[in-house]
């Protein structure tokens, strides 16, 4: 991939909690639902995702955002993902947003770049204290204002997404793709519900308070970068 020398990108290095206690086939089946993941997500921010989210180890990640401001619903929309269709399995990620400079991206193979913005996004995932699931990480010279705020709001809402049930996850995720709550319940997955049901969905999970905080993250990092 070619990277424009000069701007900042983002860079999102994650980890599936708890996936050495899986059993072979929930192994198996995470993996289809991360590359699912994959997939979706690239479709929902085509213009923002360039490249394939990278999958190694069996059950770290790393993503690439060309389009900072947008590495918040990326991330979101990756773990709502594995929340809503890995059940009745809970399964979850810790997750680091490392903003910064890339270096270079052989193929396409994330996991083998290299710059600012992955050594942020990995040194901040190998100190996610074990309380916290999600945060992010801003370069030196960053106004610290803006860096305690974006961090402070994103562990806000990490403490609400760490509440999620599959269904809440799966309400999420659709209205990250700004389907409206009519269709959502339309589209859902196991047969439709009701507009009704699909509000109480999205009330339980906290989708209002999400919905101002990704907006507050995305205005300040359109601001900075």
């Amino acid at each position: 991939m070619k990277i424009e020398m000069g701007r900042l990108y983002a860079v999102v290095t994650g980890d599936i909690i708890g996936s050495s206690r899986m059993a072979s086939p929930d192994r198996k089946r995470l993996l289809g639902v991360m590359q699912g993941a994959s997939s979706a997500l690239r479709s929902f921010l085509r213009d923002a995702v360039p490249l394939e989210v990278d999958i190694f180890r069996g059950d770290s990640w790393q993503l690439l955002v060309a389009r900072p401001e947008k590495a918040l619903n990326a991330a979101l929309y990756f773990r709502a993902f594995l929340m809503a269709k890995m059940a009745p399995k809970r399964v979850d990620t810790r997750l680091a947003i490392g903003v910064g400079s890339v270096d270079f991206v052989p193929g396409d193979r994330v996991s083998k770049g290299d710059g600012e913005a992955f050594r942020l996004s990995g040194r901040a995932l190998e100190t996610l204290k074990g309380y916290y699931r999600m945060t992010f990480a801003f370069p030196e010279g960053t106004d610290e204002q803006v860096s305690l705020a974006v961090k402070t709001v994103v562990c806000l809402m990490d403490a609400l997404v760490m509440k999620w049930t599959p269904k809440q996850a799966q309400a999420v995720l659709a209205a990250l793709e700004g389907k409206n709550q009519e269709e959502i319940g339309r589209g859902w997955p196991d047969g439709p519900i009701s507009q009704q049901a699909v509000a109480q969905h999205l009330t339980k999970a906290g989708w209002h308070s999400l919905l101002h905080g990704i907006s507050f993250v995305e205005k300040e990092l359109v601001r900075i970068c």
